[in-house]
């Protein structure tokens, strides 16, 4: 077992103690609230993401068990089960029992179990029989004591249920510290067993491993509103600095100022972890989904050390499956079709992630057949999404591909999602407050790119001055600032503006003209009396103009009111040195608002870099 391995089962072995505790308290709850569909829902949910997980990570014992289970919570989800103690007592050893299990595999990952018992009376329970009327033998019957010998394998293959491996991403990872478990646990349910607390496997050596505890998201969120204004308290106290008279206190502030930004480092990366545990269970879902349909796939991946707030990973994660899974089925060709067009026998997917101004951006790309814009079009007038002979840019017409309901396939699959279009891709993606692009190249494959804001974040930004306003530029955003001279400054007809720079021309713009600011129109600089702030950008090179540079400091985005959160270039906003707010600009879909509105019809989309 390699160390990737290993830390996909520590990650699993975290996530379904957590999963079982609160699917115990759901069986209660289902036995006071009786047939509450809500409840029922979130249990089968939970059934679901363990069975799935369990398989991706190779626990095939857990996912046999689990699918058992599964089949009587589906029961009961149908009303075709009654809910009564029997059956909630049930549900409460298969509970217990997946405990156990989990448990024990903590302390050797190839324990083997013995579930006969159990899926001896879900059987029962499933034929509608009663428990009751089995012998008490059979019903009192201990568990036996996990072996390696004990009871036959379950493996992953021996259901005749198609493995789906879009949910082993519906369970969040954690990151490597956070699936360690505590030393203490291993005794937790011991009297499952004989023996009481006896560990199975491993030469009996206890492992020396942190411990973690589950801490309430709540909680952390107040923790990171503190730290916040702890932050932007020292950066009143930072800008005032010099005005205190005594070398002391201008000392005890400047170390007062170091500890906080350790405080905030520390506050923010408790809710944050690496893909690298999305990504490495990515690469199951290509492995399973290429072999299903005969297709030869080399999967590169990049960035997975990147990390990403918890929350947002659990939401994104079905999204990325389903872009994974696309690539592979609509975008790469069979293996003798590439080799005719002169294309590698294995078809290239590429998944990268990196931060890029104020968003996480994942990349999935593949150098399939590309997606034909006219195709689209024929296809969504066949189903009335667009009246006949209605003209569309190429742009426009990639986007159908996300209009509900539509598909290019004639008939749907467990690989092509059952029916389910990009359009709940771009719904999940979009509830984060984020986006989803698409390019593709007729015959040279597409990119699907998913655009997450930062929800909560302490950056470094760039205070500039425009007319009567200030505004705050993160400085991950800029690349560098100029002083434009006379004549690197010229005018282009079709183009506008355009700065000279190091013989490289540059789209020049006016941060108020952007953002429309009447009193930066009125008294309007020349562009040689600004400042130019060269972009950082997804797209190609520009730059800014703006009248000022005022300083650097550390920034706490706020959320924006619902009033203006749906404005293009804006993408929070700060509390200042001075206790005044002042709105965080989003360079790169500035840009994208300008260029929209200048570009003729038609234009295709500048392809990433």
């Amino acid at each position: 077992m390699d160390d990737l391995d290993k830390e996909m089962k520590m990650s699993f072995i975290d996530e379904a103690r957590q999963l079982l505790e609160a699917a115990e308290q759901c069986f209660l709850d289902l036995e006071n609230a009786g047939d509450n569909p809500e409840i029922i829902e979130n249990i089968f949910r939970l059934a679901h993401n363990m069975k799935g997980t369990s398989r991706a990570v190779g626990f095939g014992e857990v996912a046999e068990f689990t699918h058992q289970l599964e089949n009587l919570l589906l029961k009961i989800k149908e009303g075709k089960l009654a809910i009564d103690d029997e059956t909630v007592d049930l549900l409460l050893a298969c509970n217990d029992h997946l405990k156990h299990m989990v448990d024990e595999l903590m302390l050797d990952m190839d324990a083997k179990f013995d579930s006969a018992e159990l899926i001896a009376k879900i059987v029962v329970k499933l034929e509608g029989g009663s428990i009751g009327s089995m012998s008490s033998h059979e019903e009192e019957a201990p568990y036996e004591e996990v072996t390696h010998e004990s009871a036959p394998e379950f493996h992953a293959e021996s259901t005749p249920e198609v493995s789906s491996p879009a949910v082993a991403l519906e369970v969040a990872p954690a990151s490597h510290e956070a699936a360690k478990p505590a030393p203490q646990a291993s005794n937790a349910h011991g009297d499952h067993g004989s023996g009481g607390g006896k560990k199975s496997g491993g030469g009996g050596q206890q492992q020396q491993i942190d411990e973690s505890i589950r801490v309430s998201l709540s909680r952390l969120e107040k923790l990171s509103d503190f730290i916040g204004e702890l932050v932007i308290l020292q950066t009143v106290l930072n800008q005032h600095r010099n005005e205190i008279p005594s070398q002391l206190l201008q000392r005890t502030v400047g170390q007062l100022g170091k500890l906080s930004k350790e405080i905030q480092d520390i506050s923010m990366s408790l809710r944050m972890i690496p893909l690298k545990q999305t990504f490495a269970k990515l690469q199951r879902i290509v492995r399973d989904t290429s072999k299903a349909l005969n297709k030869e796939v080399d999967l590169t991946i990049f960035g997975e050390q990147t990390e990403v707030d918890k929350t947002v990973l659990e939401q994104v994660s079905d999204p990325l499956v389903h872009i994974v899974r696309n690539a592979i089925d609509h975008g790469l060709e069979m293996p003798d079709e590439r080799e005719q067009v002169g294309k590698p026998k294995a078809g290239r997917v590429q998944i990268r992630a990196f931060h890029q101004g104020n968003m996480l951006v994942i990349e999935v790309t593949d150098d399939g057949k590309g997606i034909d814009p006219q195709r689209l079009i024929k296809k969504a007038t066949e189903k009335g999404i667009v009246p006949a002979g209605a003209v569309l840019n190429e742009q426009e017409a990639l986007n159908l591909i996300f209009h509900p309901g539509f598909s290019t396939k004639d008939q749907v699959s467990e690989i092509s999602g059952r029916g389910v279009g990009l359009d709940v891709v771009k719904t999940n993606v979009e509830r984060l407050g984020g986006q989803v692009q698409l390019e593709s190249e007729v015959g040279n494959g597409s990119v699907f790119r998913i655009m997450l804001p930062l929800t909560l974040a302490i950056i470094d930004g760039m205070v500039v001055q425009v007319g009567d306003e200030r505004y705050v530029i993160p400085i991950a955003n800029v690349h560098e600032t100029v002083q434009p001279r006379r004549e690197d400054v010229s005018f282009v007809t079709g183009k506008g503006e355009v700065l000279n720079l190091r013989d490289q021309t540059l789209p020049l713009f006016r941060l108020g003209s952007l953002l429309k600011l009447p009193s930066a129109t009125k008294n309007q600089k020349e562009a040689w009396s600004s400042i130019a702030i060269i972009a950082n950008s997804r797209r190609q090179p520009f730059a800014v103009l703006v009248d000022d540079i005022l300083r650097q400091q550390q920034i706490v985005i706020k959320k924006l009111g619902a009033e203006i959160r749906v404005t293009k270039g804006l993408a929070g906003s700060a509390i200042l040195g001075d206790g005044k707010p002042a709105l965080i600009i989003d360079l790169n879909d500035l840009l994208e608002m300008a260029l929209s509105q200048t570009k003729p019809a038609g234009q295709r989309p500048a392809q990433a870099a």
